[in-house]
Order: structure tokens, then C-alpha cells, then sequence
């Protein structure tokens, strides 16, 4: 299951006010309280369930027969997981109806009918039950809002849902067969997990049924049944059957997004020693998903946003998604993680093997720019939100822990393991600890243990800093050179303050460095809290890296003089270490820097350097800088002309504000437009707002031209888009263009306390919204505006939302806007007094420029 940001990076709302609004250290919430695997005095063995459903009712008719076996002898009660499911009758296959007790959360069974149950004998009870499911199962379809919307059931058990549809024992410990016969309307088709025993049909009721059967164990979250008018395509790869589920009209875009599929799964199968492990593979695509995708075992549901056309094919794509879905196959569904405090060995190994499939299909570069991105994401949760272990028990839903640790981070913890280790002790590890522990629950500690067996190597030192502590080393380094002696010092100093959760880390970094054009590579081992390391080399270096490639988790503050930016940026075969040098030289902010990044902007081989080129010369923020981006603006590659877009709004004049409308309207991307538009809104033109009003009109995948015209609305700050913002955050527009309209909204309400009140009023609505983002959208916003009137509503929204998410987010923001914060008008001084540092800092590096160029004059 990823994050959204695997389908649309998250906005930079919190940009600016970061350090306001998001204070919180502390990962657990008052009344947050740890969390165990359940016991489990029975095992379940199998389920089979039998369904059918009336669709205007959102309705569903079900019979669960699930067949348990005692793990101690003398059982006489059972307590299934069971939410808001009206039961008809329970009976025990073989006898008669059982005493049963229905909770808010449980369906209690009396087995006591003679003898207790002894240890592995198995017995099977049959229940009747009813469910209009507020979670788990989700029929879709039209209403008021959207009366062309067509009907669609799709499921969703993870974290512990499946108990909304169906009476289990809803936790990732343990395992069991399943199976699915499903009645659906005559034109539909149902996929569910496993192999497709029948298919039968009733002409005269005008239905079909199809029946599922998965005979390998899997846990009970997985399981899963999507149903709607769906085409379906097919291929073999190795004896598997790839099966792909749309909507006919989008039949066209299933090449596109899923072509690599069988690739990716050679590639797993390979790295992981084991073949793939199930039935079938099947993608299923459906509307109004509330994740990215879920690795439901042998079948996949995934956002039909992953959908795109040709147009969008040119910065946008589905393999991400695909890859870490398919990678859950093996780690998630056939590893599976005994609680939710140890689920980054399904998720963080999911997103690692997505990065190993970028890694073998586009290369080195784009896999250690796929690993950055995941270590911004994690700094920017660790620094701006929260820092914790991986491993966490104490939570108030197990959904509070699917976050950027979980993900970015422990992917990022594999890729260290991956450099200590090196590469072939590596994936020896990961094959040993794949087949050995298949089919099975396993817990960080299993990891370890196959690591060990494998290589050799303890690594427990490794993981108790890293997975079971929180944070990461902050790295100062300093370089000199010693003519004399040859000798080249480096001075390393770990800033970070120790504490309960942070240490002074072990871990061993490789230094680079180049002489005379030839390059050399040393590993150090950093073990202390400073160091001082020395080289001898042949002669004076001209590139001095630390950590090239970024194998290491890690924040880094290394000054290096002007040349040897000047040669990394040019000549580093490391694009990381060129990405590294056009950071410093946007430090610098010099004429001869902003020269050398535009000429990298234009000319390097790798779009990730361009991009964090474009990026520095947008901090310069002088007329060169803007020059320089200008002469950029028709470069090839979409997303490092996305970037370009990006950074020109670091210009607030009108040749900046003509080019972004240019992008906007004529550029052939739908991402590079709507980055113009968004940046349009931080030029403050006064052409800006008709411009982007009138980008609302144009179509694009997955509304982003619309969802970037908000986003430049709000940074316009011009109260005219109020109204617009409202009109289209109102239901029944498309829900992306929404969910980024109710975003404006928190940000143009600061304009005065009249449309303050209007946007709260408005927002405070909105978090009874039936659309899960929207709902998330509206908490935000609310937080944004300090919206303290908006406190018993988002109280009520935590108490009763059945979305984690939501609940959480709607807890700290109670607890935010409490903390009191800046009031309104400090915080708009805050920002004037913000905006004029800039305008000064301009106006200097523009003064200091002119200064530069008559001394160089003067030397002629």
C-alpha cells in the first residue's frame, strides 16, 4: 500500500510556516497507548465467503463459513472481529445454531455444546449476516454530485478493515486459505484472489456468479473482491498469467501504464530467489480508491488515476506504483509482518524494490535520485513533524504508523545495509531471508537473524541506531589540504544532540576524491561524534566528496571554496555529486555560479541535476539568476523544465510572470503547466488571476493544470479568488480540482477577518464531506487559518471518522490551533517583514554583482 505521493507529490503549503504550524515532536498523541499481536486461542483455517449485493442500497447479503481449529485444548468461546454487521444466525456445520452475543465490534460464539474443543480439531461455523459497510467494502456510484458516476465494488482491509464486511480475526498474525463466490450484476465481472474455480450465470435474474478460490495461506487482510464493468487483457510471463482490469474507455492506456509488469516480476523474481509465489497477477483499476494501490494477495486494486494518455506519458507513469505493488507479492503478502509495529518489512522493502526496478530499467542516476526523494521525504516528517523508531508500538490506529518512516525511511535503512554489506552479500541475505521465513509472520528480528546466517555479519548494532531508535547523523564536514605532507584532512563532526531516540552513529562512509582527473575511493568508518581523517594523495585534489552517491542516511553541511564547486558541478561522474555542487554554488549566488548553472541547467546528461540546477539558480534571486532561467525555459526533458517553472517563481516581475503564462498555455506537458501556473501565483502579477481563472477551464490528468491554478491562487493572495475557490470546492466538481481548492482556501482566508470567516464557515462543512481527501483537505485548511471555532467540529470528526487518517490529522490539529500559536496579524507581519529580507537580499547579491563585474573590468 503507498503513499499518495507515489501517484502526486505532496504540496509545499507548509513551506514558509513550517516551523509555526508544525511544531510537535512527539509521535504518540495523548491517550495513544501500546499495541501487541492479539492472542489467538483459535487459528482460523479458511474462510469462504458467498455474496451478493443490492447496489441503490449499498447493500451487501452475505454467508461466512469459516472453518477454525483450537490451538489449547478446552476452548468453549470464540470472539470473531465483526463491525456493523447485522448477523441472522450461526450454526455449526455438521450440528445446529449456535449462542452468539453481538457487540460494537465483536460476534461472540458459544462453542459449548458437550465436550471443549481439543487442540487442532476442527470445526466450522456458518454465519448469515447483512451490512450496509461504512469501511472495508465500498459500493460506488451515482449520486446528486455525480449522477454519471457508474457502479463499482472494491475492497480495502488493511490495516484491520475486512471486519466492516465480513466476521475474521482481523490481524496481519496468522494465516489462512480463501475463497469468494460473488453475484454480480449479468455485465460485470468479479476478480478476487487465487485461481477462478466457475463462472456461472442466471439469465432470468440477470446475474453472474464467479467463483474465487486462493489455496495458499495468506493473512486475512488481503483479502479482497472488486466487481464492475471492467475489460480485461492478458498476458504469460514464465507460466504467469498478468491480468489487467479497466474500464473499457481507458482499454487504450493499459500498455502504457502496465507494460513492464512482466519485467518487474523477472527482475523480483531473481532478487528474491523465490518464483512468484501465487496463482495469478491481476491489476485491477478502480474509481474514487482511497490509497495509491493495495498488494492484495494475487490481486491488486489500484487508483484508476494511474491511468494516463499519451500526453501525460511524457513526465508521468505508472511504474512506481506497479513496482512496489508487485514487490508486496513476496514482502507483505508471502513475508508478512506479525503486528503493525514491524510493517516497514512489507513497506519499506516494497519501496526499496521500487527503487531497484528504476535502478535495473533507467539506471544509476535515477535510482540515487529515487533514494533522495525519499530522503527529503523523510527529513521533511522528521524534522517537521515527528521523529520516531521504525519499529513503534504505541499508536491509536495502526493506520497513524503508515508513514514517511515506514516508507521512505525504511527503504533508505535497506540501501544502508546494501553499501555495508555490498552487493552480493546482500542480495545473499535477502534470498535467504525470502525463502527461509516464506509463507510465514516474521518480525524485524527475523531479518536480522537471516542477515547473520547469510553473511556472517551482526548487525544489531546497525539496526538498534536505525530501526529501533529514531533520527540520523547531521554531518559537518570541513576540508584542508597540506601541501607539504601530500595529505589531504578531513574534519567529520556528528552536530546532532543525543538523546532517548537519537545516537551518535556507527557507520561507515565511502570519500571520493579526484587528482589530476583520476578518481579514488576510501571508506572511513565513523564511529564517534568527531573525527579527523587523513589522506595522502598525490597531489592537490580538485573534487573532494563525502558520501558520493548518498548511500547514507544523513543531513550534511560541507563548505567547499568556489573551484571545487566549480569542477564537481562540470566534471563529477557522481550525479549526486554534481546535484551536491549546484546546491553550493546557489549558495554562492556569484555571477561565475549562476553562469556555471544555467550551463548545467541547459547542458548536463541527467534532467535531476538539471532540475536541482534550475532549483539553485531560483535562491540566487538576482536579474542574472532570472536571465539564466529564462534562456532555460526550452529545454527537452519535461520535468527538468518543470523545474525551471518552479524556480522562476522565485521572481516577482513581469518577465518572469510572461514566461510562466507562456509555460502555462502553450507548454506540451500537463505538469510543466500546471508548475507555471502554480508559480505564476507567487509572482503576483497583475496578470495573474485571469490567468489562472482561465486555466480552470482546461482538462488535464488528474486535474493538475486546475489543482496548479489553485495553488497559484493561493500564493497570489488576491481575495477575488475566494469565490472561485469556494465554487469549486463545492461537491459535484472533480475531486482533485476540489481537494486543491479547499488547499487555496486555508491560504486566502489569512487575506481578512471577513473571508476568514467565510473560508472557516465553509471548510468546517466540508469535514462532513463523503470524500476521504476532501475531508484531509479541510482539516489542513483549518489549520492553516487557526480556526479556533473549528475545535468542536474536528473534535466530533476525530471521534467518529472511520478513516485513521483522518482522525489523527484532526487530532493534531486540534492540538495545534489550542497551542495559540501567532496571532493573524503578526503572522501577516511575519510575512511582509519576510517578503522585504527578500527584496533586500536581491538588491544586495544585485549590487554585489554590478561590484563584481567592474572589478573584473578594472583588471582587463
Amino acid at each position: 500500500m503507498p503513499h499518495s505521493r507515489d501517484l502526486f507529490p505532496e504540496d509545499s503549503r507548509h513551506t514558509y510556516y513550517e516551523f509555526l504550524a508544525l511544531q510537535s515532536r512527539a509521535f504518540a498523541l495523548p491517550g495513544d497507548r501500546p499495541h501487541y499481536a492479539p492472542d489467538r486461542p483459535v487459528e482460523m483455517r479458511h474462510v469462504k465467503l458467498e455474496l451478493s449485493f443490492n447496489l441503490e442500497q449499498r447493500r451487501l447479503f452475505g454467508v461466512a463459513t469459516l472453518t477454525m481449529s483450537p490451538v489449547v485444548d478446552g476452548v468453549r468461546r470464540v470472539e470473531l472481529d465483526a463491525v456493523e454487521l447485522d448477523v441472522k444466525s450461526v450454526t455449526l456445520e455438521g450440528g445446529g445454531p449456535l449462542p452468539y452475543h453481538v457487540t460494537d465490534a465483536k460476534l461472540e460464539l458459544d462453542l459449548d455444546l458437550g465436550e471443549p474443543r481439543k487442540a487442532g480439531e476442527a470445526f466450522t461455523v456458518v454465519v448469515h449476516y447483512e451490512a450496509a459497510p461504512r469501511r472495508g467494502l465500498y459500493i460506488t456510484g451515482p449520486d446528486k454530485g455525480y449522477p454519471h458516476k457508474p457502479y463499482q465494488i472494491w475492497t480495502q482491509g488493511e490495516d484491520e478493515d475486512n471486519r466492516y464486511w465480513f466476521p475474521c480475526l482481523d490481524s496481519p498474525k496468522g494465516r489462512l486459505t480463501s475463497e469468494i463466490v460473488a453475484t454480480v450484476p449479468a455485465k460485470w465481472v468479479a476478480v478476487s484472489n487465487g485461481a477462478l474455480a466457475a463462472v456461472g450465470e442466471d439469465r432470468a435474474a440477470r446475474t453472474r456468479v464467479f467463483h474465487w478460490r486462493q489455496d495458499k495461506p495468506h493473512s486475512n487482510y488481503l483479502i479482497t473482491l472488486v466487481a464492475g464493468e471492467f475489460v480485461r487483457t492478458q498476458e504469460r510471463v514464465d507460466g504467469v498469467s498478468l491480468e489487467y482490469y479497466v474500464p473499457s474507455q481507458r482499454a487504450a492506456d493499459v500498455p502504457r501504464s502496465f507494460g513492464n509488469t512482466g519485467a518487474m516480476l523477472r527482475l523480483f523474481q531473481e532478487r528474491t530467489g523465490v518464483p512468484y509465489p501465487w496463482d495469478k497477477y491481476a491489476q485491477c483499476c478502480v474509481q474514487d480508491f482511497i490509497f495509491g494501490g493495495m498488494e492484495n494477495t494475487s490481486a491488486t486494486t489500484l487508483t484508476d488515476i494511474t491511468l494516463h494518455d499519451e500526453r501525460a506519458h511524457q513526465d508521468f507513469e505508472s511504474e512506481p506504483l506497479v513496482a512496489h505493488e508487485l514487490a508486496h507479492m513476496w514482502f507483505g503478502d508471502l513475508l508478512t509482518c506479525r503486528d503493525w509495529a514491524h510493517a516497514w518489512l512489507n513497506e519499506g522493502f516494497a519501496t526499496f524494490m521500487e527503487a531497484v526496478w528504476t535502478e535495473h530499467h533507467k539506471g544509476a542516476d535515477e535510482f540515487k535520485y529515487e533514494m533522495y526523494g525519499n530522503l527529503r521525504g523523510y527529513l521533511g516528517e522528521d524534522r517537521g513533524h515527528y521523529r520516531r523508531p521504525i519499529v513503534h508500538n504505541v499508536y491509536h490506529a495502526p493506520i497513524d504508523l503508515f508513514d514517511r518512516h515506514l516508507y521512505e525511511k525504511g527503504s533508505l535503512v535497506l540501501r544502508m545495509v546494501r553499501h555495508i554489506l555490498g552487493d552480493d552479500l546482500f542480495w545473499k541475505a535477502i534470498r535467504h531471508y525470502a525463502r527461509t521465513y516464506q509463507g510465514r509472520n516474521v518480525t524485524t528480528a527475523d531479518l536480522q537473524r537471516a542477515i547473520e546466517e547469510a553473511t556472517g555479519r551482526n548487525l544489531d548494532w546497525f539496526f538498534d541506531q536505525w530501526v529501533y531508535k529514531g533520527g540520523h547523523p547531521d554531518f559537518k564536514v570541513s576540508y584542508s589540504w597540506d601541501e607539504e605532507k601530500k595529505q589531504a584532512a578531513l574534519s567529520v563532526v556528528q552536530t546532532q544532540k543525543p538523546d532517548e531516540l537519537t545516537s551518535v552513529y556507527r557507520i561507515p562512509v565511502d570519500v571520493a576524491f579526484v587528482v589530476d582527473g583520476r578518481r579514488e575511493t576510501r571508506r572511513v568508518e565513523v564511529t564517534e561524534k568527531e573525527h579527523t581523517f587523513l589522506f595522502t594523495l598525490p597531489g592537490r585534489p580538485q573534487l573532494v566528496q563525502f558520501d558520493p552517491g548518498g548511500a547514507v542516511t544523513k543531513t550534511l553541511e560541507f563548505t567547499k571554496p568556489k573551484d571545487l564547486l566549480l569542477y564537481q558541478l562540470r566534471h563529477d561522474e557522481d550525479s549526486m555529486g554534481r546535484i551536491e555542487a549546484a546546491q553550493g554554488l546557489g549558495k554562492l549566488g556569484s555571477p561565475e555560479a549562476v553562469e556555471a548553472l544555467k550551463q548545467a541547467v541547459l547542458t548536463d546528461p541527467f534532467w535531476g541535476v538539471q532540475s536541482q540546477a534550475a532549483q539553485a539558480l531560483g535562491t540566487v534571486k538576482t536579474e542574472a539568476a532570472r536571465q539564466a532561467l529564462l534562456e532555460c525555459t526550452g529545454i527537452p526533458h519535461p520535468r527538468a523544465r518543470r523545474a525551471v517553472a518552479a524556480a522562476l517563481g522565485e521572481f516577482k516581475d513581469e518577465a518572469a510572470a510572461e514566461a510562466l503564462v507562456r509555460l502555462l498555455e502553450g507548454d506540451t506537458s500537463y505538469f510543466v503547466a500546471a508548475e507555471a501556473a502554480s508559480s505564476l501565483g507567487k509572482t503576483r502579477s497583475k496578470k495573474a488571476l485571469d490567468a489562472l481563472v482561465k486555466a480552470l477551464e482546461r482538462e488535464s490528468h488528474a486535474d493538475v493544470i486546475r489543482s496548479g491554478a489553485f495553488a497559484g491562487m493561493a500564493e497570489l493572495k488576491d481575495e477575488r479568488a475566494v469565490p472561485v475557490a469556494i465554487e469549486w470546492a463545492s461537491y459535484g466538481r472533480p475531486q482533485r480540482a476540489r481537494e486543491a481548492a479547499i488547499s487555496a482556501l486555508g491560504k486566502l482566508g489569512e487575506l481578512r477577518e471577513p473571508l476568514r470567516d467565510q473560508a472557516v464557515d465553509f471548510l468546517t462543512d466540508l469535514l462532513e464531506d463523503p470524500w476521504l481527501r476532501v475531508r484531509t483537505r479541510a482539516v489542513d485548511a483549518l489549520v492553516d487559518l487557526k480556526a479556533e471555532k473549528a475545535i468542536p467540529a474536528l473534535d466530533r470528526r476525530a471521534a467518529r471518522d472511520l478513516d485513521g487518517r483522518v482522525v489523527r490529522m484532526a487530532r493534531e490539529a486540534i492540538a495545534r490551533i489550542r497551542e495559540g500559536r501567532t496571532p493573524p496579524e503578526q503572522l501577516s507581519k511575519l510575512q511582509e517583514d519576510f517578503t522585504k529580507l527578500e527584496e533586500e537580499d536581491k538588491k544586495l547579491k544585485e549590487r554585489l554583482e554590478r561590484l563584481e563585474k567592474l572589478l573584473e573590468e578594472k583588471k582587463e
